[in-house]
């Protein structure tokens, strides 16, 4: 879709980007193209599609895979997503907040469409992307795979290329594999955005694979993360069940500097501190 065609869409439906609910039109046929290459979609795989808009990534998809369930939140799309569904049977449409989408009604969805794995494709908005990503990568119904378009920057925060950690990149990194397959300038979005976005494909996402229980380690990944300025030691002493000293031991016994803070650990430290002290 271009320009031109995203205009008379609009102007056909009476519709405008709506800047609450992060709405930039994607209109580069050839990132579109880029993403479902990345996602490598068949004839056998269920795919699910957030924000789907006008449909310019969902037809592609529909093209392409067995089945495309899309949650779309704005009913103003209504009548243009009607067209699409008539015009191709293999399209499912929820009105639905993809964040209320729990591991229940996913796997009653699943059973409706006779399929046990399933792959996510979309063009998110950039305030829904670390709920998003972590709501998926953690729930007991895993996709397959995700193929992403995000903000640059929080792309480059998952891959880890400044080698500093966020919540996001640890989600990612205990559950899965993740690179970046393009960049998108923000040129190649209407309206356009003030950054820049990539391609991410995240995959082999598997289930808690570690001895170590992940709620513990959660919470105290969690923990540690609480005020990012501060060091590791002084976030992890607000646990009432460890004092200075046992935190040192740990960290030392875990090969962590004392003055380390939660965003130079890696995933494996996280483990191998949530080993010591527990």
């Amino acid at each position: 879709m271009n320009l031109n065609q995203l205009d008379f869409l609009l102007k056909k439906y009476k519709l405008s980007p709506n800047k609450i609910r992060g709405q930039n039109f994607l209109i580069d046929d050839e990132a579109l193209a880029l993403a479902v290459q990345a996602a490598d979609i068949s004839a056998d795989d269920l795919v699910l599609e957030v924000g789907p808009g006008l449909g310019a990534l969902t037809s592609l998809l529909a093209e392409r895979a067995g089945q495309v369930f899309a949650f779309e939140v704005d009913k103003n799309f209504q009548k243009p997503l009607a067209k699409l569904q008539a015009t191709y049977p293999n399209l499912d449409i929820f009105w639905q907040d993809i964040l209320s989408l729990d591991d229940r009604q996913l796997a009653g969805l699943l059973e409706k469409y006779n399929r046990e794995k399933y792959k996510i494709v979309a063009n998110i908005p950039y305030y829904l992307t670390a709920k998003f990503v972590r709501q998926f990568i953690s729930s007991k119904q895993q996709p397959q795979s995700m193929t992403l378009m995000l903000q640059k920057e929080v792309a480059q925060r998952i891959v880890v290329a400044d080698n500093k950690h966020s919540l996001l990149s640890l989600a990612v990194h205990f559950y899965a594999e993740s690179k970046i397959i393009a960049m998108v300038g923000k040129e190649k979005f209407y309206p356009q955005p003030k950054v820049d976005s990539a391609i991410v494909h995240i995959s082999d996402i598997r289930p808690w694979p570690y001895q170590l229980q992940e709620k513990l380690v959660w919470q105290l990944v969690h923990r540690g993360f609480a005020k990012k300025r501060k060091k590791l030691i002084n976030n992890l002493l607000t646990d009432s069940r460890f004092n200075k000293e046992k935190i040192s031991q740990a960290m030392l016994a875990a090969d962590l500097d004392i003055n380390i803070r939660a965003e130079k650990l890696h995933p494996s430290d996280w483990l191998k501190l949530a080993e010591k002290l527990s």
